[in-house]
């Protein structure tokens, strides 16, 4: 099914909005947030001073989970729509060449697994640890770089999911890692592909079903939380309050958490979207207002919403400052990334 160049860059774009704003907020109590910044956050501003990544960086500028995504997008470009797990792992080298961002933001896995990378480790292990852990291979990197194959898949959630899967694989190749990077991607393709905003709970759990699958088939499979169950509680959530994106962080949070764990991260961004009713905006400043992982959960929350969203809810002014600060044209990437897909998966 064929989708708009321009509905591919509004989930891109809505990818860097929730991550540039979110920076300024990540590892912060929303108390915090509010006595920090005068009230909650709706622009973009300069990181304070305790900010543990953050500190110094411009507003606007991109931290890791955009980056990663646009550098999994452009292998997608690069590869006609077909990548590969060592695709994968170009992405990942190319994306870790930016020194400053790798240092200041890459996550636990992703950290040691890119080393690992770099260092000439063979790809097929270094994402496979030589003890059992039920925690590296479980935070949310993969989830990061899933909206690229959701907008690469769309009309076909299970199949966006497997490429999740691919893009995940090179440091994240666990049964949860696939689950909620599966969801995410289903979730977008779905609405890519015309799915009702309704049916957005269905389409995360057929992505994170095919996520899951793959790990069994072939990733890892560990111990701990998965995102299905809890994907379903967040959207019970999000239900409840509808309207209220505020309201329902701080229970998602109490509830589900807003951590780093897919099993948190994920979820939480689903809860969100529901309770913002769609509204990609709305959605992204839940997020970043709710303080902990708040970039990478308002990328992907604002990216799933995007999907759904028939026009840009945020302001168009901050969007322009991000793609100046970053020398971004999401237009002509979007239009790029469209016409690199193949007939039968684009």
């Amino acid at each position: 099914m064929k989708t708009s160049p321009e509905a591919i860059r509004r989930v891109f774009a809505a990818a860097c909005l929730g991550d540039a704003l979110g920076a300024a907020t990540e590892a912060m109590h929303p108390d915090d947030i509010v006595a920090v910044f005068g009230g909650r956050v709706d622009r973009l501003l300069p990181p304070p001073p305790k900010a543990p990544f953050a500190a110094g960086l411009t507003p606007g500028r991109l931290t890791d989970d955009a980056t990663q995504m646009l550098a999994m997008a452009r292998r997608i470009i690069a590869t006609g729509g077909r990548p590969t797990v060592n695709d994968a792992v170009v992405g990942m080298l190319d994306w870790a060449k930016d020194g400053d961002v790798f240092a200041r933001f890459a996550g636990p896995t992703t950290r040691i697994a890119v080393e690992q990378l770099k260092a000439g480790a063979d790809p097929a292990g270094v994402a496979s640890p030589a003890v059992y852990s039920c925690m590296f291979g479980t935070s949310n990197g993969g989830a990061m770089r899933a909206p690229a194959a959701g907008c690469a898949r769309p009309g076909h959630p299970a199949e966006a999911a497997k490429l999740a899967a691919i893009l995940s694989a090179p440091t994240h190749n666990t049964q949860v890692a696939f689950g909620g990077a599966g969801a995410v991607a289903g979730a977008i393709a779905a609405g890519l592909g015309g799915a009702k905003f309704a049916n957005i709970e269905e389409a995360a759990v057929i992505g994170a079903r095919a996520g899951e699958a793959e790990a069994v088939a072939w990733g890892r499979v560990v111990g701990g939380a998965g995102v299905i169950r809890r994907i379903g509680m967040a959207v019970e959530i999000g239900r409840h309050h509808a309207g209220d994106v505020h309201a329902a962080a701080a229970e998602l949070t109490e509830v589900i958490g807003n951590g780093v764990a897919m099993a948190e991260a994920v979820p939480h961004a689903f809860g969100l979207v529901v309770a913002a009713r769609g509204n990609a905006w709305q959605t992204i400043l839940g997020a970043v207002n709710g303080g902990n992982d708040s970039d990478t959960i308002a990328m992907i929350a604002g990216t799933v919403a995007a999907a759904y969203e028939p026009s840009e809810s945020w302001p168009a002014d901050i969007l322009a400052e991000i793609e100046r600060q970053n020398g971004l044209d999401l237009a002509a990437f979007a239009a790029e990334f469209a016409a690199s897909l193949p007939p039968e998966t684009a």
